[in-house]
């Protein structure tokens, strides 16, 4: 890492708000573990929105109890969770403080795509995760969840492939979306790139 970029990194974290139960839900990104609605049955009521999420602190972090994920207010909380639903779409997750991000202006590049191209699911991340390999263009969220469409569309339908030469489908499909998630071509300059 050179000197510039680690002044940099070190400006950001220090400058990185901290999160607590008193400003969570303040314009933050976050990604929410499942977990069973046992690890709340003895735990008591904090908070309770207007749609109906129920929120139980702890010193550590916060439960979260919803039928909806993904935007919420001005918060961008997602979900992660292998857990069935257990009740009415409610589902449980958990987030430490320390998971919590500024969610920054609609506009700023803050967000990059992540495919698991054996499973075919696609995320995005916040730049801030440690897993960040530096090598995915970190976006705005609208343009990343409108790139997340495409690259669904092109993971799990075919047709499209049809008008192309290729050896091995699956393989041709990964050199695609790598591609549109590794630089900022959009997909119809690959199109175009893949006719000529």
């Amino acid at each position: 890492m050179s000197l510039e970029k680690s002044k940099s990194l070190e400006k950001e974290i220090t400058t990185t708000k901290k999160i607590t139960r008193n400003n969570f839900f303040k314009n933050t990104y976050c990604v929410f573990k499942g977990v069973p609605l046992r690890e709340i049955s003895r735990r008591k009521l904090h908070y309770r929105s207007e749609s109906g999420s129920t929120y139980y602190y702890t010193t550590n972090g916060v439960y979260r109890l919803s039928n909806h994920w993904g935007r919420a207010a001005k918060c961008n909380w997602r979900l992660i969770s292998e857990i069935p639903v257990e009740i009415d779409d409610l589902r449980l997750g958990y987030a430490d403080w320390t998971d919590f991000r500024e969610n920054l202006s609609e506009d700023t590049d803050a967000y990059y795509i992540h495919v698991d191209f054996e499973t075919k699911k696609v995320t995005y991340k916040h730049k801030d995760n440690p897993l960040y390999d530096d090598i995915a263009i970190i976006r705005p969220v609208d343009a990343t969840r409108k790139l997340i469409k495409q690259i669904k569309n092109l993971l799990e339908d075919h047709k499209w492939a049809r008008y192309y030469e290729y050896d091995d489908l699956d393989e041709f499909r990964k050199e695609i979306v790598l591609e549109l998630i590794n630089t900022n071509k959009s997909l119809q300059e690959i199109r175009k790139e893949l006719s000529e």
